[in-house]
């Protein structure tokens, strides 16, 4: 006979029932919590996060970045406005690019920039877009549909009369108008006016020459080939050092043609503090302009795109002659420019003062601090190239000696290299006809607004071996809307033992 089982009381029941509830309770409260973090997480004024499977958009575009770009170039030229508005059509008006710009690494923000293939560009453009995690939706190689019904487009290339039609290569910027300006999308308006494809292209980066930079490489994914950074840039980071602000630029150096370009980088990027290498080879990154658009610049996504693995630089053929200790010296030369009052007393103490385009633009005599320098800056001076020649007055040195060079040097509104240093035993009056040694002397850097606290000792430089007459040349090599940084120069001396 089986034994019916035991008839549970109510009040375990009961107690079951209720701690059952409890649990349940708990699940929920709990599941709840996380989709509260989970939500959380994602910005308010975002998107939604991207599903797995994109949905191709019906749109089919009707017109072309260089179209888009033309239409503000007629708005200029009927009316020299530089802000044109795409009208809001009853048939909208769509274009269709590729994404070459990453946030990832935070060296670009609230910015899009975008080319019109993946391979073999023609035209490029940014545009302004307020999110600050762009790359979790519109990743490098995506190609993206612009509704260009309501956007603005602008255009500069850093003069002081921006120009669509000259020969310097500006920037194409899309936006929003606000108070006759140019400003991001706002967020809310994003979805409205940016839309992803399906397809993921593979980018192919356009090999471009830096002396020969078009107006239709700007804002596209280039790469430049054998590439070094500047003697002087090396041991620093890409724009942790102490005067970067809000961007660092190191001078790229191009090994066939000796001709320089900058590379940007944000002090908000995660790389910043990465030591730039030192050797050469080729870099990829965005062609595009400064803050200010006054000079070309390229911009990276990571410092692997910097590729420099061949140790063997193509540096100049620097002065090299041995620095022999002095017991006691004799001054040969020695200028402070307390005596400096204006060209005419710099040529009577002996310099030469020439502007190799016949340009007014010469070094002048200023008074900083209350001590008398000489300046020069290629800012608003209409001059382009801006090439000018500081040669000291003649400088007689024997066989075997021990002399030594030595000035100082300081820097304003830095945004690249512009002055050199070399040594002459033929000067006669015309640096164009001169063979000129270059001198490895350390020359001031940055700020890139305002001026270095301090001058910079350029270090003993030696000539022993030199002999007979000599000149030390200093070049200034910049341009209005380009290198234009401000240049000082003071206490130039010249020694030898006794």
């Amino acid at each position: 006979m089986v034994e019916a089982p035991p008839i549970l009381s109510t009040s375990i029941l009961d107690f079951n029932h209720k701690k059952f509830a409890m649990k349940t309770i708990k699940i929920f409260f709990q599941t709840l919590l996380i989709g509260l973090i989970l939500n959380s997480c994602v910005q308010f004024d975002s998107y939604e996060l991207p599903d797995l499977l994109i949905e191709e958009p019906n749109i089919t575009p009707n017109t072309t970045l260089s179209t888009v770009k033309k239409a503000l170039e007629q708005a200029f030229a009927s009316n020299e406005d530089l802000l044109y508005t795409f009208p809001i059509e009853e048939s909208p008006v769509y274009t269709e690019a590729y994404v070459v710009s990453s946030d990832a690494t935070g060296n670009f923000y609230k910015k899009i920039i975008v080319q019109d293939k993946a391979v073999n560009p023609t035209s490029g453009l940014a545009i302004l877009v307020n999110d600050p995690a762009l790359n979790e939706r519109f990743e490098l190689g995506r190609k993206i549909y612009i509704k260009l019904d309501g956007l603005s487009i602008s255009y500069d290339d850093g003069s002081s009369s921006p120009d669509p039609s000259n020969t310097a290569p500006g920037v194409y910027t899309l936006g929003f108008i606000d108070r006759s300006e140019l400003v991001a999308i706002p967020a809310a308006a994003i979805k409205e006016h940016l839309f992803r494809s399906t397809e993921l292209a593979t980018l192919v980066p356009q090999v471009v020459q830096a002396t020969a930079i078009t107006q239709n490489q700007l804002n596209t994914l280039v790469r430049l080939e054998n590439q070094q950074f500047e003697k002087n840039q090396l041991d620093k980071s890409f724009a942790g050092e102490p005067y970067d602000e809000f961007d660092g630029f190191r001078m790229l150096r191009d090994c066939a043609t000796a001709t320089n370009i900058r590379l940007q980088t944000s002090t908000f990027s995660s790389f910043k503090s990465v030591i730039i290498p030192s050797g050469k080879g080729h870099i990829e990154g965005i062609l595009t302009k400064d803050y200010s658009a006054k000079y070309l610049v390229v911009i990276v996504h990571s410092p692997a795109a910097v590729s420099f693995t061949d140790p063997a630089r193509c540096d100049p053929n620097y002065l090299s002659c041995e620095l022999v200790a002095m017991q006691r010296s004799k001054v040969l030369l020695y200028e402070d420019f307390e005596n400096i009052k204006n060209n005419a007393s710099l040529l009577a103490a002996g310099w030469s003062n020439i502007n190799s385009n016949q340009g007014l633009t010469v070094f002048k005599p200023k008074t900083s601090n209350g001590n008398r320098i000489l300046e020069l800056s290629a800012y608003d001076t209409a001059e382009n190239p801006l090439e000018v020649w500081l040669v000291s007055p003649p400088i007689s040195l024997l066989a075997n000696n021990h002399a030594v060079l030595s000035f100082e040097t300081n820097t304003g509104y830095d945004n690249g290299t512009a002055l050199r240093v070399f040594v002459s035993t033929d000067y006669a009056g015309d640096p164009s006809k001169t063979q000129w040694i270059p001198i490895d002397a350390v020359l001031s850097e940055g700020p890139s607004s305002g001026y270095q606290v301090k001058f910079t000792k350029s270090g003993a430089v030696s000539l022993s071996c030199l002999s007979g007459t000599v000149h030390i040349g200093f070049q200034y090599l910049g341009a209005d809307g380009l290198i234009s940084t401000t240049v000082q120069l003071d206490k130039f001396q010249v020694v030898d033992s006794q």
